[in-house]
């Protein structure tokens, strides 16, 4: 049997210049991911945990330390000891949040937009779960840097989907609540007054004004702009007409004849 994989990587040459991801089908009919780096080809699973390894039983690691948690909590309850996870399950619950990194920008670059927000999920809830039981403040950081990244990569796969729905509103609204979170982790880590701007910070901010910019006005907007156009003009009989549209517009108009709203 030949082992050797030297065809398949000149198939696919490696680029250090931008991240090659694709999908392919085995011959069982199965999805995969791959990744080309400069050593190889990484595959990975499409469904569950990366690796397809099942821990203990479990679709991940992330979820036997929620069942252990959860049954903690049940039966440990009264105890005076806390629930806590030491430095070796914390180094594999990062071994695992690397896994789902890998595939959640392998997701981004198919424009598997859906599967982008779902692990990036499940990476911010072992952040949390390391954060609330962690028994060393170092790890706890370790992670905890991770956090914005993983938050700009969801903001940025729920606007996606929402700009793919059409609705820039929406979609604003998704990126200033992505701003938020990341605002509030720098608040809470390095305090108020931070000089340093996260480079996820300046990239959706950035992005949040292209929307701004390009993003099409709703008809209240559209007449906004024609009116002050028709002030700056000097056409105030222009003026006056979209004035009295725009009043139209507004909740609880009464019609003229009617005396219900329109």
């Amino acid at each position: 049997m030949d082992k050797d994989i030297g065809d398949l990587l000149n198939e696919w040459p490696f680029n250090p210049d931008e991240f090659s991801a694709r999908r392919i089908k085995t011959q069982d009919g199965e999805d995969k991911i791959q990744i080309r780096i400069d050593m190889g080809i990484l595959q990975l699973e499409v469904e569950g945990r990366p690796d397809g390894q099942r821990p203990y039983g479990h679709e991940s690691l992330l979820d036997y330390y929620a069942a252990m948690f959860e049954e903690h909590q049940r039966f440990g309850g009264q105890e005076e000891e806390e629930f806590s996870i030491d430095e070796d399950a914390c180094e594999d619950l990062f071994q695992e949040a690397w896994q789902y990194y890998y595939r959640y920008l392998s997701l981004f670059h198919l424009e598997d937009y859906a599967g982008v927000e779902q692990d990036t999920a499940h990476n911010l809830e072992i952040f949390a779960l390391v954060q609330n039981h962690a028994d060393n403040d170092e790890v706890k950081w370790y992670f905890e840097q991770y956090y914005p990244h993983a938050i700009m990569m969801q903001t940025r796969a729920r606007g996606m989907q929402a700009l793919d729905r059409e609705d820039y509103q929406g979609a604003l609204q998704l990126i200033h609540e992505g701003l938020e979170r990341i605002e509030s982790f720098v608040e809470e880590w390095e305090g108020e007054g931070s000089e340093e701007e996260l480079p996820e910070l300046t990239f959706l901010r950035e992005w949040q004004e292209e929307l701004e910019t390009k993003r099409p006005l709703s008809d209240r907007e559209q007449l906004e702009r024609d009116l002050r156009i028709a002030v700056e003009a000097e056409n105030f009989e222009e003026a006056a007409r979209l004035r009295d549209k725009l009043q139209t517009m507004r909740p609880g108009y009464l019609g003229p004849s009617t005396g219900r709203p329109i």
